[in-house]
């Protein structure tokens, strides 16, 4: 559900992964609260997907295709949205991939390469090419989508998931202090089992109704459980955290 509150009036955010799942829900909410989404997406017709639905009803917010994993790429996507916006405000990493069912013996070289740079790689891109305008703004918001993987492990994701979402965890910490003295806050949302297509690409139907019994809370998060906290960490709510990991998995890992 969005907050409708219209609290990111006119400000510039940047959204990977938007064309669906958690990303895109994500997209909805912050132009829902009047802000200037651009919808980074891998696959064109999926950024502009969720960019038609914003439109559609009255939001602000363009797509843009990029690779998170090509330094090019990603700068490319930033001096697209700086041309459009002419300013970048809040980051959402959430864009990464993920292959299934092979333990850490029988993993290629290629699946280790494309989850880790879908996952860490891109974050770090990214990043680091987003934190210039944000130092020449005066300060700004990144927040980095990791996992519970990344919390514990991820026996269906593997080793390769697992590392790369730890690694997202470092790296916030890293440049929330970093960064700190710019007035650009980093975190980390780190999601459980949610309500995503993932969750049905990867699991069984047996395999979900086992993984929903381990659940305190009873149920899998829904879409908007996260964008709330997401923006949360964006708003003026936030304005004091940085470096932070928030848990949103309905009691699933409690650190």
């Amino acid at each position: 559900m969005a907050m409708n509150t219209r609290q990111f009036e006119g400000k510039s955010v940047v959204i990977t992964g938007a064309g669906r799942g958690i990303a895109r829900q994500v997209a909805i909410d912050f132009a829902t609260d009047g802000a200037h989404v651009a919808a980074v997406d891998l696959v064109p017709d999926r950024a502009q997907a969720v960019v038609k639905e914003i439109l559609a009803v009255g939001g602000a917010a363009i797509p843009v295709v990029c690779d998170v994993r090509d330094e090019a790429s990603v700068r490319t996507m930033v001096r697209e949205v700086m041309g459009a916006h002419r300013r970048i405000d809040v980051l959402v990493n959430a864009a990464g991939g993920y292959t299934l069912g092979r333990k850490t013996h029988e993993m290629t070289e290629a699946d280790w390469d494309m989850v880790v740079d879908s996952n860490l790689k891109g974050t770090f891109l990214c990043c680091k090419h987003v934190l210039p305008p944000m130092m020449e703004a005066g300060g700004g918001r990144i927040i980095n989508f990791s996992s519970n993987a990344g919390r514990t492990s991820s026996p269906a994701l593997g080793c390769h998931y697992t590392a790369a979402k730890a690694g997202v965890l470092g790296l916030t910490r890293h440049l929330a202090k970093e960064y700190a003295s710019h007035k650009i806050l980093v975190n980390t949302v780190a999601p459980g089992p949610a309500r995503v297509e993932r969750n049905f690409e990867i699991l069984s139907d047996e395999a979900r109704a086992r993984l929903l019994a381990d659940m305190p809370l009873g149920r899998f998060a829904e879409p908007s459980d996260l964008s709330a906290v997401v923006r949360f960490l964006a708003s003026d709510g936030g304005q004091f955290i940085t470096g932070a990991t928030i848990d949103v998995n309905g009691g699933y890992v409690m650190m």
